[in-house]
């Protein structure tokens, strides 16, 4: 309760203040030892109103939290319980996937083998007559070969290409990393002679095995290589029809129409799962969360509600006793202060003139306040 103060001016009860006697001090003192009683309760309750306002804080946090991770946590179960189940029918659809497209290779190699049967056993046949007339007219197996038609019998730009490794080869990089690698000592001249006996060498190798060959064999060489011609031609065909069938977009041959119907319903069940998460988690955000915030709100309700009570009650308090300093603080300041003077207006001054009243010293404050002077000076 705030006490009500007499703040009427320089005259008090029909008497000036400076003619009181010594009871006019100790109801100053008391109203000082009453201001600073008040002022001393006014920090502590002060430090209190600030804890309750912080334990307020920490506790709304505390909540605000535990909603957070709760619906975090929610969210996150509804989310892995639909991805679980998309992940189930992903992996459902990489497998058969991983069938049809072997089922495809599977008939797409048996449609090239199919369209490229005739070619191929015509190549057969012609490989057997090639040997036969191999045998038959005894000429040396490496004529069979690349390589020496290319060089012997170039036709194509492939031989071409060998001609001119071959060249490279025998008058380039064997001189050179001999002369570069191996011999010990480098000079011209032995690079000169490693060029000379290189050209002797494999000019040599090519002259010979052309001497032995060419004239000899000719006729069966020369119809080897129409033969070879055809099955070059063939090897090409075979690799067109390839190339084609591979790229065929229709499927309609392979049986395929099982494992699209799997697919599509699959695939469907997929797009289902997905609608079903998206609606799920609307419907959590829109309703679900706020009826996990209110059910968590409510065990930490009543908590809160005690706090902010005993807040209320200590902001209460704060309010009366900062009313009640304001109160007294006014009264000293109108009522004794303009009178004895701020300085004396203490607790110890005031004793000190109650001391020199009641040892007979002064009748009235003025004489009192008039002695302290004087004694002092």
């Amino acid at each position: 309760m705030i006490k009500l103060y007499d703040m009427g001016g320089m005259v008090m009860d029909g008497e000036n203040l400076l003619t009181s006697g010594v009871d006019k001090l100790y109801e100053i003192k008391e109203d000082l030892l009453e201001l600073n009683s008040f002022q001393g309760q006014y920090e502590e309750l002060v430090v209190d109103e600030n804890k309750a306002e912080k334990s307020i804080q920490g506790l709304e946090k505390t909540v605000a939290d535990e909603i957070q991770s709760t619906i975090k946590k929610r969210r996150s179960e509804i989310e892995g319980a639909y991805d679980k189940q998309l992940s189930k029918t992903d992996s459902r659809i990489k497998k058969i996937k991983d069938k049809r497209d072997k089922r495809k290779s599977k008939k797409v190699s048996e449609r090239i083998n199919e369209e490229t049967a005739s070619l191929r056993e015509e190549n057969h046949k012609l490989r057997l007559e090639i040997k036969t007339l191999f045998k038959q007219n005894r000429v040396p197996s490496y004529c069979n070969t690349t390589l020496y038609y290319a060089l012997y019998y170039p036709r194509y730009f492939s031989d071409i290409m060998i001609i001119i490794i071959a060249l490279l080869l025998s008058l380039l990089v064997i001189p050179c990393g001999i002369y570069f690698f191996i011999l010990p000592v480098e000079k011209i001249l032995y690079l000169i002679l490693l060029y000379i006996i290189s050209v002797v060498f494999f000019g040599g190798i090519y002259l010979l095995i052309g001497n032995r060959t060419r004239e000899r064999y000719r006729t069966a060489i020369l119809e080897v290589r129409d033969l070879r011609h055809k099955i070059r031609s063939n090897k090409k065909k075979i690799r067109a029809i390839n190339k084609r069938v591979k790229k065929d977009q229709d499927e309609s041959t392979y049986g395929l129409e099982d494992f699209d119907e799997e697919l599509d319903r699959l695939n469907q069940e997929a797009a289902d799962i997905a609608e079903q998460k998206k609606e799920a988690l609307l419907t959590f955000e829109n309703t679900t969360t706020q009826v996990i915030a209110s059910e968590i709100k409510k065990l930490y309700e009543e908590q809160l509600e005690e706090l902010k009570l005993d807040y209320n009650n200590v902001s209460k308090e704060v309010t009366q006793t900062e009313e009640n300093i304001k109160a007294l603080t006014l009264k000293v300041a109108s009522n004794y202060e303009p009178f004895i003077g701020k300085d004396l207006v203490t607790i110890d001054s005031i004793d000190a003139l109650i001391n020199i009243m009641e040892a007979g010293n002064a009748a009235t404050i003025s004489d009192a306040i008039q002695y302290q002077k004087q004694n002092m000076e």
